[in-house]
């Protein structure tokens, strides 16, 4: 276990140098992999020897692949670890400068040293004084927890990647290319971004699907047509996602669809403010969280569970009809660095994605107009107990985004990436 005076001679730059060093070496494994490829199966060359060659290079390469990860995570870990004694050395230079402020002396074993207040302090101010000499150095005790703290889980980290390569412990993720095997190795260890939670409960909607007797349907029937010209109405007037929605539900399959969230957010602005709005709240929460622990640097996997939204008709049309009241969750791996001055807010570098999740059914109460044409929640409902029509789950996630820069305060407006536009503009993509 290391010592605060040890962490004191801690520098991140030999960590640089050696990770330099193995990129050095990984490079030449993969330029010695490549000659070998090209240069071992001459052409016309077969017979037993050449299949007994080619079994050989098979095996050589899986060798040259495992290594190849093995050298990325150590890599990976390196570069992290050099990035979190970085930090580490910002926090043993500001304790020792509190500590110096003050006249107090930080040992190596971590114990305080107060040789109390200078003599010419009036003794009417000496008890004051000594309160705040003794807060300081409770505060300097709490800093040097911190700092011995995150040395240690630092050198844990690293060691235990160290260990797992030496004992063969880091796979290729069944890599067939040396690039694939190079980013499962620089991948392992990492917290992965959390998938979205499990789906959360829904309400019946309309029930058991396709429970009313065959001799009842032509009604609904008659319903069926009248909802695809409303669904091909909506379509030309620019409400796509409702049209789309509404013709899926018309198939009748009760298949899950997907939905691309970034599409949603850039069509309707408040949804994508909710969005940041929460995105902004996880990452005050882990701030805090790391502030009180002392686990600058330290990557934390996230999740802030589904919350709802309701997007009303004055939003956008196209996605009131097409999903209405929508669950969405933000989950990401997150981490927080301290305050580039004192007192500032905290740098915070995340990578996240937003899902969302509805049910596509009717409960009635409520009617689609949609031009001339209105059908009420009820009559559509009814067709999916007549089983000409079935209610399905809607559900998607963006791709991940980056963000790093100073943590957002309470009630400012993130400056996180927008919602990305990948629709053709095209009456034919749907998803436009």
């Amino acid at each position: 276990m290391a010592s605060y005076g040890e962490v004191r001679g801690w520098r991140s730059g030999p960590l640089d140098v050696a990770e330099q060093e193995l990129k050095a070496c990984s490079d030449q494994m993969f330029r010695l992999a490549n000659e070998l490829l090209s240069s071992a199966n001459p052409a016309g060359w077969s017979g037993d020897a050449a299949e007994e060659a080619r079994h050989q290079l098979a095996q050589l390469s899986d060798r040259i692949e495992h290594k190849v990860s093995e050298v990325s995570a150590v890599r990976a870990a390196l570069v992290e670890a050099a990035d979190a004694v970085m930090e580490l050395e910002r926090l043993v230079k500001d304790t020792d400068g509190l500590a110096e402020a003050h006249s107090m002396v930080i040992s190596d074993h971590g114990s305080v040293v107060d040789p109390g207040p200078p003599a010419e302090v009036p003794s009417g101010q000496r008890e004051a004084i000594n309160e705040e000499r003794r807060r300081i150095k409770a505060e300097l005790l709490d800093g040097v927890e911190s700092v011995v703290r995150r040395a240690n889980e630092i050198d844990d980290s690293l060691a235990k990647i160290l260990s797992t390569a030496e004992r063969g412990g880091i796979g290729d993720g069944g890599a067939t290319t040396l690039a694939a095997a190079a980013a499962a190795g620089a991948a392992f260890g990492k917290p992965e971004i959390p998938g979205p939670p499990p789906d959360p409960p829904t309400d019946p909607g309309a029930g058991p699907h396709g429970v009313d007797p065959w001799y009842t349907r032509g009604d609904d029937e008659a319903t069926k047509l009248m909802a695809i010209n409303a669904a091909a109405l909506a379509d030309s007037i620019g409400w796509t996602h409702a049209s789309k929605h509404l013709m899926h539900y018309l198939g009748n399959s009760g298949e899950r669809l997907s939905v691309d969230p970034d599409e949603m957010m850039r069509d309707v602005p408040r949804f994508e403010a909710q969005v940041h709005k929460t995105t902004a709240a996880e990452l005050r929460r882990i701030s805090d969280e790391v502030a009180i622990a002392g686990d600058y640097g330290k990557p934390v996997a996230f999740s802030s569970g589904w919350k709802g939204e309701y997007i009303a008709p004055e939003g956008s049309k196209d996605w009131y009809y097409a999903l209405g009241g929508v669950q969405y969750s933000v989950t990401g791996v997150a981490t927080v660095h301290p305050p580039e001055v004192p007192g500032g807010q905290p740098r915070v570098e995340v990578d996240y994605k937003t899902h969302v999740f509805d049910r596509y059914n009717w409960d009635g109460g409520k009617q689609t107009e949609i031009g001339p044409i209105t059908i009420t929640d009820e009559k559509m409902a009814e067709m999916h107990r007549a089983g000409v029509a079935q209610e399905f789950d809607v559900s998607g996630s963006t791709d991940v985004k980056h963000y790093s820069g100073t943590l957002p305060e309470r009630g400012e407006r993130p400056d996180f990436p927008e919602a990305a536009d990948s629709r053709s503009g095209t009456r034919t993509d749907p998803g436009r």
